[in-house]
């Protein structure tokens, strides 16, 4: 009878694992074995539908003008509101205390009070070393860092260091490291072997034996000395200073010092900042800089994908897409990369390798912060996140574009052990020791403006990047909204803003968060925040290109008006015996036009921006059940398998719809030409769906042709969520990589499964034995 039972059990057990491991088969041989569907033009006979379901809406607008609609929503409405949550605040670890302190903006302190209190006085020596980049790297320069020799911090304060521009200091507790029978040695201490054995040992180069502190600390010093008068006219590049200033004369002296240098530029970017949401997350903040007579852009709008496609228009006046192009010109960015395939006949796997040409630096490209730098002005470039606009698509510079360059202290501070080690970006821990991330990138900026105001003769020109609190959690930007109110509060009251012009901007809304599944979102997503302050000499001095500003805050502006602004201030330093905005010989090199002119009403096409970004819309909502919007969303995903992803179908998984999250109409009159005939599409179609196996979401935007009755897919198709390392597989294609659902990735996962399951399977088979063992 017992026997009987036990087989009867296993019995069972059996049953039920060849049915998971059945299931299993099935599911993935769906994944894997998709069939795509012939791409064509989609012929659908849609006039009837269009002319019942299409209702005009009776939204407000921003603007009442016939060439651009966009809807005035509500930064908390409901549709969005109930997918924000708002966490606290992350708080840093109080009991932890900078040990090195800098003074006089050159020199390390050691203070022995945090000595005592939070290391119980059990520090022996500190020692600090010189970052610097690395002058041998041949691509990725901005990628890397060199690290100096130790040098020992004596009797608890070092000499002004005036050499590196950032060090790491670190503390131990172990009297042999870095010192061999007392004597300090540094790098040159002799090994353990080396050692004799009978004499005091020297440990390990190890920089974590024995370490109990070590932190990052930038150098601000100041670069450029005051110049005199006498210096001021010996140099004919100065001619903003010399047309300043008459000739020096005892009469002229004291009327020309109440004359001011040229306007600085300070750029406070947030990443991934959309104009709703700073209204929503920074209300103290914008308050207070709206009493201060801030201008704020409600219809700015992107003019590209993510930060590195709006970043490039307006810092260097071109299209992103000009910047990664391959350099096959340059033997140093020519790599060799070995892929795997598999032979379609007789399915074995072999290897091939392929060349990768990358794309170059930015040093050859226009920098409109380079051409500040020609007239004098001293320049700062601060970015915290390592993954970032100017590095990953680009590789960065291989010289130092500005004067203050904190490329270096970053990628330091991700490795030293005050900071809570995290593989990517957005650290659930965001902290440096004692501090959230964004304190830092406020504070050193407040300590450039510091140092140069007190000497006028050189402005400044800062650009400041955060990504943290922004970027990949839309709800973190709630955390920081007094700070930064307290950090443009400090600034003003310390007179650090004064002839300065500030631009307080985001680069494009946010593109992951649960938001952009609302209609809300999409267009949230290209309505960046942008906002400019001025010094209020302006009022007074360009009365009517203040007014041109005013009446420019309700028209369409785009990333190129920015660049043209910057380029129309730069003629203003150029030509400093005219000094008037609207008077400069400016004219526009791109799209754009300079905030100071004014802006006429104008559609997206005349204000250079792409029409999948345009955000000019009277959409009405539909029914994602009807049968077109699925036809209309397998076309896109038939230009994406068997168009995007024709010729790299041996790396990446074919896509099939999973979902239809939400769909939209409008009525449009674009003229395009397609197959060479020109074309009038009356009808725009945008819609929202996840796609499997990859879980990919994708935005697309296709045009109908009301006589003709076909539909035309827009190659520009987006993803809104992350893909991460799905696509790793095609990571030299930046253009596919939101698409790509790479095989060895899928296998990968497969075999995790896989394992997973067997692992429960065995798990199911103990805890029967042991029921069985239990029952006899």
């Amino acid at each position: 009878m017992l026997l009987f039972r036990i087989r009867k059990h296993y019995h069972l057990l059996y049953v039920l694992v060849t049915l998971n491991i059945i299931f299993f088969l099935i599911v993935y041989h769906r994944l894997i074995l998709i069939k795509p569907v012939p791409f064509s033009s989609v012929d659908l006979s849609i006039q009837s539908f269009i002319q019942n379901s299409y209702n005009e809406q009776n939204d407000q607008y921003l603007s009442s003008s016939s060439r651009c609609y966009i809807p005035r929503f509500d930064p908390w409405d409901s549709t969005v509101a109930k997918s924000i949550h708002i966490k606290s605040v992350y708080r840093c670890p109080t009991n932890k205390q900078n040990l090195i302190n800098v003074i006089n903006n050159t020199q390390l302190y050691i203070n022995q009070t945090v000595n005592q209190t939070s290391f119980s006085n059990s520090i022996t020596h500190c020692v600090y070393l010189k970052i610097g980049r690395n002058p041998e790297e041949k691509y990725f320069r901005d990628w890397s860092y060199t690290l100096s020799d130790p040098i020992l911090i004596v009797n608890g304060q070092t000499e002004p260091i005036v050499d590196t521009d950032f060090v790491v200091a670190r503390c131990y507790n172990d009297t042999t490291k870095y010192f061999n029978q007392g004597t300090f040695c540094g790098y040159k201490c002799p090994s353990k072997a080396e050692t004799n054995s009978s004499s005091k040992k020297s440990i390990s180069l190890n920089k974590y034996s024995g370490l109990l502190y070590e932190y990052v600390h930038p150098l601000f010093r100041l670069k450029k000395p005051p110049l005199s008068r006498s210096q001021w006219h010996s140099k004919p590049e100065n001619t903003w200073l010399s047309n300043l200033l008459p000739s020096p004369s005892p009469s002229s002296s004291s009327s020309s010092s109440n004359r001011s240098p040229p306007p600085s530029v300070v750029m406070v970017i947030l990443d991934a900042v959309s104009d709703l949401q700073a209204r929503r997350a920074l209300p103290q903040t914008l308050s207070y800089l709206r009493s201060q007579g801030l201008y704020v852009f409600q219809r700015h709008t992107i003019v590209g994908d993510g930060t590195f496609a709006n970043i490039v228009p307006m810092l260097f006046g071109q299209k992103a897409t000009s910047f990664q192009n391959p350099n096959t010109n340059d033997s140093r960015y020519e790599f060799i990369r070995t892929e795997t395939r598999v032979d379609s006949k007789t399915k074995k796997r072999y290897q091939v390798k392929k060349i990768i040409h990358y794309p170059g630096p930015f040093d050859n490209y226009p920098f409109i912060v380079k051409n500040f730098s020609r007239l004098n002005y001293t320049t700062y470039f601060s970015e915290e996140w390592r993954d970032s606009a100017f590095y990953n698509l680009k590789n960065g510079f291989r010289q130092v574009p500005t004067d203050y360059y904190l490329r270096p202290y970053w990628l330091a501070l991700y490795e030293t052990m005050s900071y809570s080690r995290y593989p990517g970006n957005s650290n659930p821990r965001p902290c440096y020791l004692n501090k959230l991330l964004h304190h830092l990138s406020l504070n050193w900026l407040e300590q450039f403006l510091s140092i140069h105001h007190k000497t006028l003769d050189y402005p400044t020109f800062g650009i400041m990047k955060m990504n943290e609190m922004s970027h990949d959690y839309l709800e973190r930007l709630f955390w920081i909204d007094y700070d930064l109110k307290s950090f443009f509060e400090n600034l003003v009251q310390k007179n650090l803003l004064n002839n300065t012009i500030l631009i307080f901007c985001g680069d494009h809304g946010h593109r992951q968060h649960r938001i952009r599944l609302t209609r809300i979102g999409g267009f949230e997503v290209k309505l960046p925040f942008y906002s400019m302050l001025f010094p209020k000499s302006f009022d007074k001095q360009f009365p009517q290109a203040m007014k041109n500003l005013r009446d420019n805050e309700k028209m369409l502006t785009s990333w190129w008006d920015v660049y043209e602004t910057l380029a129309n201030i730069l003629k203003m330093v150029e030509q400093p015996s005219i000094f008037d905005p609207l008077l400069v010989d400016w004219k526009p090199t791109t799209s754009g036009i300079s905030l100071f002119h004014p802006i006429p009403e104008r559609n997206c096409s005349a204000a250079g921006i792409p029409e999948k970004y345009c955000p000019c819309s009277r959409s009405t909502p539909l029914d994602t059940a009807l049968p077109v919007i699925k036809e209309l969303t397998l076309a896109s995903i038939n230009h994406i398998n068997n168009v995007k992803l024709k010729l790299h179908a041996h790396l990446c998984l074919p896509l099939e719809l999973k979902t239809i999250i939400r769909a939209e109409v409008e009525k449009v009159s674009i003229t395009k030409k397609v197959d060479n005939q020109t074309t009038n599409f009356t009808h725009s179609y945008t819609v929202l769906f996840e796609v499997s196996p990859s879980g990919g979401i994708f935005e697309t935007r296709l045009l109908h042709h009301e006589k003709t009755e076909k539909i035309e897919v827009n190659s520009d198709i987006l993803r809104i969520n992350l893909y991460g390392e799905t696509s790793a597989c095609i990571q030299d294609k930046y253009e596919l990589r939101s698409f790509c659902y790479c095989i060895s990735y899928h296998q990968k996962l497969k075999g995790e499964l896989s394992t997973a399951l067997m692992t429960q399977s065995t798990s199911n088979i103990t805890i029967l034995n042991s029921t069985i063992t239990i029952k006899n």
